[in-house]
């Protein structure tokens, strides 16, 4: 599936000139395809900055669907794409499934 642009959410605004922005990707998409250059092809136009952390959730279906995992990530190039307003994301870090109770 492609990129849904209703997945993408920013949770935290930061403070202004700054890049410590969180943002919230609901996708149906692997983080093998989530981490693709320009992948987030909209996310300089909606205020993406390099630095800015995301974190990305797996879901069965958009928009409130199953989660199957969770990343950590953060933007690592901004202006992607042809139009230049995309970006690259890390390629994520797990955050853990564990429940051991």
């Amino acid at each position: 599936m492609a990129y849904d642009p209703k997945g993408l959410h920013n949770i935290i605004p930061g403070m202004s000139n700054t890049n410590d922005r969180l943002w919230m990707l609901n996708t149906t998409d692997a983080i093998a395809t989530v981490n693709t250059s320009n992948y987030i092809s909209d996310g300089k136009s909606r205020g993406m900055m390099q630095g800015d952390t995301v974190i990305v959730k797996v879901r069965a279906s958009l928009p409130l669907g199953d989660v199957s995992a969770q990343y950590l990530a953060w933007v690592k190039d901004v202006g992607t794409g042809t139009d230049g307003l995309g970006v690259d994301i890390t390629d994520g870090t797990v955050i853990d499934a564990t429940d051991t109770d």
